[in-house]
């Protein structure tokens, strides 16, 4: 890993959307040449991946593995062959639908219904973000596999894991629930743990392995000493073609289930170049929109 120098940064965002058009990408970057100094929660230091929808399918290859038709309904992303079988070899050699094709990680959620029809969402972006000190952070392990939020919620879960807001008009404050978003569609994000433990790529809970950052005395929020590698902070954002998510559920049950899957099986070398490119050098490097 490398840190590059501020008067570098416009050289870098260019190599990253020739990079983007390289693997197939039908757009390049939208980006900045500005470093950022805040490293605070909303920084957009990192880049946004933008993945279609791939399927519907009953199957977890991280809770469920090899057992087709086992758990619920989940709604697929990013690689095309993600399915209870799937490993992180059989990823690695799949395609993307992200607007990056050298992005072949495996992106699931609970599928939605609105009132009774099952929804395919209407939009997908994955955010790949840093809150903790920046020069410190390394990319995930390969074959890292995380759950973020809890699928078995009978209450809200902390805003800080799971919230639910309006796109494109209607209501847009920040909530533990969906609510009806008048002329607005329905949109949740769900956020990472950005602490791994160094030790194993996954556990038993599929969440001891990870920890969530909080906020330190300084600029950056730091990990807690049984998690000391610092990773980036993904975060889901998802819309559905819904207006009133009151009446949305989930194929876990209420809105309050809403949890997310992930396991790291992008080309490795790309993905330490746009942490080294982007996140460590303080960079915004747009979306990589599909």
């Amino acid at each position: 890993m490398f840190r590059l120098a501020s008067s570098g940064l416009r050289s870098v965002v260019v190599r990253l959307a020739l990079a983007a058009l390289a693997v197939g990408s039908v757009s390049t970057v939208r980006s900045t040449t500005s470093a950022v100094a805040s490293a605070g929660q909303r920084s957009p230091v990192g880049w946004v991946v933008e993945c279609n929808f791939v399927r519907h399918l009953v199957a977890d290859p991280i809770v469920y593995p090899g057992q087709p038709g086992a758990g619920h309904l989940h709604d697929f992303f990013g690689n095309t062959t993600t399915d209870a079988h799937s490993t992180y070899a059989s990823l690695l050699a799949g395609s993307s639908s992200c607007g990056l094709a050298k992005d072949t990680g495996a992106y699931w959620v609970p599928a939605a219904y609105g009132a009774t029809a099952l929804l395919e969402p209407r939009d997908a972006d994955f955010y790949y973000r840093v809150v903790t000190d920046p020069a410190d952070l390394q990319p995930f392990p390969l074959g890292l596999r995380i759950i973020a939020g809890d699928g078995r919620a009978v209450t809200a879960q902390s805003k800080k894991i799971v919230y639910w807001d309006c796109e494109n008009g209607g209501d847009d404050t920040n909530r533990t629930s969906p609510v009806d978003c008048g002329t607005g569609i329905v949109s949740a994000h769900v956020r990472f743990p950005d602490c791994w433990n160094g030790v194993g790529i996954d556990s038993a809970d599929h969440k001891s392995h990870m920890a969530y950052s909080v906020k330190g005395p300084g600029a950056y929020w730091v990990c807690p000493a049984t998690h000391p590698v610092q990773v980036p902070r993904l975060i889901y954002k998802l819309e559905w073609p819904l207006h009133d998510g009151s009446r949305l559920t989930l194929s876990s049950g209420s809105a309050f289930t809403m949890h997310a899957d992930f396991v790291n099986s992008w080309d490795q070398r790309e993905l330490e170049r746009l942490v080294s490119e982007c996140i460590q050098a303080g960079v915004n490097c747009g979306t990589f929109n599909t």
